[in-house]
């Protein structure tokens, strides 16, 4: 009788630690209260698409395809307010993607959790080789 209350048990935590696993990670900040004016707007984007670009993997990236500082910084300066937004906001939702730790923390639990709940209904795991 204990048996399925057990595996009941570690299927429900098998899957609740499956969908915790797939929720995005999320940033916070705050903000002014007051709206922000177009300037102000285009000098973040232009620090944040920046910050992005000196990164060493896209530094190294833009110049094997060939593209020098200054020809990226002219290019820049012809996008539009809109366009400028539109890229930040798309450079950082690649910085936001996450760097894996969450998916490899999930799996330790979950390992954690098989082997817990295995030592306390006594089974044990046995590998056979033919």
């Amino acid at each position: 009788m204990r048996i399925p209350f057990f595996r009941g048990i570690s299927l429900y935590l098998v899957l609740a630690m499956a969908l915790l696993s797939v929720v995005p990670r999320v940033d916070a900040s705050m903000v002014e209260s007051g709206f922000m004016n177009i300037t102000d707007q285009r000098n973040n984007d232009l620090q944040s698409i920046q910050r992005f670009l000196e990164s060493r993997i896209v530094s190294e990236r833009l110049k094997a395809l060939g593209y020098d500082r200054e020809e990226i910084r002219e290019r820049l300066s012809q996008l539009s307010d809109e366009e400028l937004h539109q890229f930040a906001s798309s450079v950082d939702q690649l910085r936001t993607a996450g760097d894996g730790l969450g998916v490899v923390v999930t799996l330790l639990v979950i390992a954690i959790l098989v082997v817990l709940l295995l030592q306390l209904t006594g089974h044990r795991v046995v590998v056979v080789e033919d």
